[in-house]
């Protein structure tokens, strides 16, 4: 019975994933032995939901079950899938690669399968990173326009009759936008519904159709270890998944594109001039937001002076770096919160950081501190299940 049960959870999952191309019919349909099969396949690419290669073996060497083994009902809805009377690994269900079914002693237990994952294929030029306009809350920023900035996402949350403006964000991918996990106070219980998204905004209390793409949140993804210890925030990163009204993601024009991401583990030299941008206000303890986009420079600063005691201290973690002007008269405030913070590397913009906190705006001593994006590189390639972004494959090799 147990195993039973667990099987059916997974084939309505798989029905949910299928609607619109796969309806409850009368008939059964005749089922493939193979599952159509490819012998040659010996990798997978993206989570594997394609892969429909013939290996039949857990990472910890354990033989698969086969998927037709409790009955027609099962694999009947998985065809598509790949499912059918064979043992061979398939993700069904969009998990992060292929799995099978395995016992375990005295029970069946779902386990990732022994298949690499296929090297990366080169891929033609990118527009990420790329501003049809350069320009050089910002506090003691200047008003530019979103040509300068085309990832620049805005963030409003539904209340009531309107929509309020919450946060900024980063577009970093069609249908993904890279934000601040503190913009989300109800952390996993989010409700995506409650929240739209826009790009190539010029200003937050402004429309304009010939240049803005709205969209809603299909899914907003909290970094699991997010946490806030007084006002700071630790693993500060959520993922929004958006989805235009017809289904559509973002599509490129001049006030629309992505930002390029960074490697993994990189960062750039103390002292390094790099660009923040937002919404927020501009400058602190005052009542209103900015309303018109706005960018400043700063200089990226070492981890061993915001770590000193009249910096922040404790309060800083790896996860973390801070960024600030040397006359203290520029900063990210309130409302910047999951704006991006990029560097120019070879002609592209890199999103090295993501605005999360500070003690103030402009204070001598107290810059601004922004999630390390670096270190997420295989956490966003593991939500979004997009390796080639992720992995930075646009930053130059040495």
């Amino acid at each position: 019975m147990e195993l039973f049960l667990l099987l059916t959870v997974m084939l309505a999952s798989v029905s949910r994933l299928q609607a619109g191309t796969l309806r409850e019919k009368w008939w059964r349909p005749r089922v493939p032995s193979n599952g159509n099969s490819d012998n040659s396949a010996n990798c997978y690419t993206g989570n594997g939901q394609d892969y429909r290669g013939t290996v039949a073996v857990t990472e910890s060497g354990q033989m698969c079950l086969k998927w037709d083994l409790y009955g027609r009902a099962v694999w009947n809805h998985g065809l598509s899938s790949g499912l059918g009377k064979h043992n061979y690994c398939r993700n069904p269900d969009s998990s992060r690669k292929p799995w099978c079914y395995t016992r375990v002693k005295n029970s069946v237990k779902r386990k990732f399968c022994n298949i690499p994952r296929c090297p990366s294929q080169p891929k033609p030029p990118t527009t990420c990173g790329e501003q049809t306009k350069k320009q050089l809350k910002i506090v003691g920023g200047r008003m530019t326009t979103v040509e300068s900035q085309p990832w620049i996402a805005s963030i409003f949350m539904k209340s009531r009759s309107r929509n309020v403006f919450q946060c900024g964000g980063s577009l970093i991918s069609p249908c993904w936008v890279l934000t601040a996990a503190h913009c989300f106070p109800e952390g996993s219980y989010t409700d995506s519904a409650k929240y739209t998204v826009f790009l190539g905004k010029n200003a937050i209390n402004e429309t304009d159709p010939t240049r803005e793409q709205s969209f809603i949140v299909e899914e907003v993804i909290i970094h699991e270890a997010y946490e806030e210890s007084g006002q700071a925030y630790n693993n500060d990163i959520a993922l929004l998944k958006i989805r235009g009204n017809q289904g559509q993601c973002a599509y490129e024009t001049d006030t629309v594109r992505t930002v390029c991401l960074p490697p993994r583990g990189q960062m750039l030299p103390s002292g390094t001039y790099c660009q923040i941008a937002g919404y927020g206000k501009t400058e602190e303890g005052f009542g209103f937001f900015s309303q018109f986009l706005k960018e400043t420079s700063i200089q990226l600063m070492s981890q061993s002076i915001c770590t000193e005691k009249e910096y922040y201290g404790n309060m800083m973690t790896e996860n973390m770096f801070c960024a600030g002007s040397p006359e203290w008269d520029t900063d990210s405030c309130k409302g910047d919160s999951g704006g991006p913070l990029i560097c120019e590397v070879n002609d592209h913009m890199f999103l090295f950081g993501i605005v999360s906190w500070g003690e103030g705006c402009s204070r001598k001593f107290r810059p601004g501190v922004y999630t390390r994006v670096t270190n997420y590189n295989q956490w966003i390639e593991d939500k979004t299940h997009m390796p080639d972004i992720a992995s930075g494959s646009m930053y130059p090799v040495k």
